[in-house]
This record gives C-alpha cells, sequence and structure tokens, in this order.
C-alpha cells in the first residue's frame, strides 16, 4: 500500500514539472511572436564621415646588406704555391689571392710561343717570296695558316696561365677563404666569398599605399639597432615595380655619411620617410566598416532601411580608416548594431 502511494506521488511530481515547463515554453514562444511583431526597426547608432588632418610619415624596418656580393670560383687546377690574401683581408680588383702552381703550363706556353715566332718569320720570309712569284699561292696560304694555330694556341696558353693567378674581380673584404698551401684547385670550385659594402644597402619592404609617396633620389634618416644614439642617411636607389607574395614592394637605400664601419651586414636598420606638409582625409572609425579590410563596405540609412555601399578605405594607425572612394564628408554610416544589419533592413538611429 505504502508503496503504490509513493508511485503515485512520484507520478504526480513529474507531471507537475513537464506541465509548468509546458507552460513556461509556451509563454516564451508568446512573448517572441510579440516581440517580433512589435520591433519593426532595428537600434542603430551612427557616425558621420568626417576630414581629418592626417600626417603621412612612416617607418619601414629592414637588413643592412652588402652593395655587392661574390663567391670566387677557381677557373685551373693544380696546387696552391702562394698566398697573398686571407679571410678577413681587403682586396681592390684585380689584386692577387693566390698562385697556382703554374709550370706545366708556362712550359706549354714557352714551346708554343717559340712555334708562334718562327712561323712569324717564315710567314715572312713566303709573303716576299710570293710577292716575287718565287712561291705558289697555296705555299703562301700554308704558312699563314700555320701561323695562325700558334697564334691562337698561344692565346689560350695565356688565358690558362693567367688563371693560374687568382685574382679578386671586385673590390671588399674577403669574407672567408676555402684554400691553404698545397691545397687542389680544380675548376668550379670556391675559392673565397668576397663581400662588398661601399655603399652599404638598406633593404626594406613598404605597402601599396606607401609606395606612391616616395621617389628614387630622395634622402631618408635611417636608425641602427645596434648603434644607439646615432643617425644615418639612406638615399633611396631603388624601387620595385611589383609587389611580393605579401604585396608589399622593396626599396632599396645607399648608406652614406660618417661611421658607416660601425654598421655590418645583417644588421637591423629603421628608415625613417618624412614628409613636409600634413594632409585632410576623409575618415571613419575601423568598427564601421562591414566586412573584412579586403573587401569593406558601409551600411547608410536611406528611408529608414540599410544600404549596402562599397568603400575604397586606407587603414590608419588610429583605430579609424581613410575613405579613398564611396563616401563623402557629412555622410551618416551606420557605426554598431551591424551584426544585424544586412542589406534592405529596417533600422532606427539613436
Amino acid at each position: 500500500m505504502k508503496k503504490s502511494i509513493l508511485i503515485i506521488s512520484l507520478l504526480i511530481g513529474v507531471g507537475a514539472i513537464a506541465f509548468t515547463l509546458f507552460k513556461n515554453k509556451a509563454e516564451l514562444n508568446e512573448s517572441a511572436e510579440r516581440a517580433m511583431k512589435t520591433s519593426e526597426f532595428i537600434s542603430v547608432t551612427t557616425e558621420k564621415v568626417t576630414e581629418k588632418t592626417v600626417n603621412r610619415n612612416f617607418e619601414a624596418n629592414g637588413v643592412f646588406e652588402p652593395n655587392q656580393e661574390l663567391k670566387l670560383m677557381s677557373e685551373t687546377s693544380g696546387a696552391v704555391v702562394k698566398i697573398f690574401k686571407r679571410k678577413g683581408d681587403y682586396v681592390k680588383k684585380g689584386d692577387v689571392i693566390l698562385q697556382v702552381d703554374d709550370r706545366m703550363i708556362r712550359s706549354e706556353y714557352n714551346i708554343v710561343k717559340l712555334n708562334r715566332d718562327q712561323a712569324e718569320k717564315d710567314l715572312g720570309r713566303y709573303a716576299n717570296l710570293a710577292s716575287a712569284d718565287a712561291i705558289t699561292k697555296k705555299q703562301f696560304e700554308d704558312s699563314e695558316r700555320s701561323f695562325k694555330i700558334t697564334e691562337n694556341q698561344m692565346i689560350a696558353l695565356q688565358k690558362r696561365l693567367d688563371d693560374t693567378r687568382i685574382v679578386a674581380p671586385i673590390s671588399g673584404f674577403i669574407n672567408e677563404d676555402y684554400y691553404e698551401l698545397g691545397t687542389l684547385m680544380n675548376p668550379n670550385v670556391p675559392v673565397a666569398d668576397i663581400i662588398n659594402t661601399n655603399p652599404l644597402k638598406l633593404k626594406v619592404s613598404v605597402s601599396e599605399n606607401e609606395i606612391s609617396r616616395i621617389k628614387i633620389g630622395e634622402q631618408v634618416s635611417v636608425s641602427v639597432n645596434a648603434v644607439t644614439g646615432q643617425v644615418f642617411t639612406g638615399k633611396i636607389n631603388f624601387i620595385a615595380q611589383i609587389a611580393d607574395a605579401s604585396f608589399k614592394y622593396e626599396v632599396i637605400l645607399l648608406m652614406s655619411g660618417s661611421n658607416l664601419e660601425k654598421i655590418k651586414p645583417g644588421m637591423f636598420g629603421t628608415a625613417a620617410f618624412q614628409f613636409s606638409q600634413d594632409e585632410k582625409v576623409l575618415q571613419i572609425n575601423r568598427k564601421s566598416i562591414a566586412g573584412s579590410l579586403k573587401d569593406p563596405g558601409v551600411f547608410l540609412i536611406k528611408d529608414g532601411v540599410a544600404v549596402y555601399q562599397k568603400v575604397v578605405i586606407n587603414p590608419l594607425n588610429d583605430g579609424t580608416v581613410e575613405i579613398l572612394d564611396g563616401l563623402k564628408a557629412g555622410d551618416e554610416v551606420i557605426a554598431s548594431g551591424l551584426i544585424n544589419v544586412k542589406e534592405g533592413t529596417k533600422v532606427k538611429a539613436q
């Protein structure tokens, strides 16, 4: 009997809970329907497109690079017999860095030179005989051909002989060498890395909006992270005509001035691009932009409904954006409540 009473009590309790939940749901649905009927518009706030004075100055970070960088390769075979320059030495263009054993090539050269000198004498003698019709035309042509062959052989051997004296093709510092006395050189084997830091270059990247404001030949102030308390000067020497994968344009500055020896390739530098005049631009808050910065737009209010308007913008550094196209001063755009707004939505500005 007690067990039956307990079961009945439980059933009554469950039923009461179910009835309460059903009643609450019905009330919520009724409230939502009533809200939908009474809410004929979405409340939003607006802001006006205003003029603002901005400074176009900007900075770009980059890395210093040598003006020239070369890996010198051997063009000859043989053992290194003399070393004239080592790692860290400064070389001028044409300075001999090392000498490779040239005895075999020199012997061949001397033999060919003797043959060439003899062929030259024979050619002179045959030319005199030919003028007196004492020899045939073929004999003269054979003598002339013999001279030309030995002449070209001597030129080729002279080049091989010159290659045993490995010289610097550019001026600069030997940043690395790959030889010792007795090292066996072969064609296309690295000899040394030479870097020319005169003038030193600073390579930076700038955006598409910044690239239009600079030009070749302009002077730019440059600071170096590793050299505090000193400002250097760079001259714009190169501006890329096409952007890289990150939509940035390469700009190269040639450094000039005193104490440049403090700057080493690989150091970081900052170029400060400065402009004398401020400019007036149209601007709105970044939060008023509907969508992304790559495909921006805004919502205007016309006759109580939201109207989408595409715009062209340039992000500024203070949380606002510059309006380049699509709006004019005084236009009113929706500033908040955009999450519920779409083309044709009824809205009311608060």
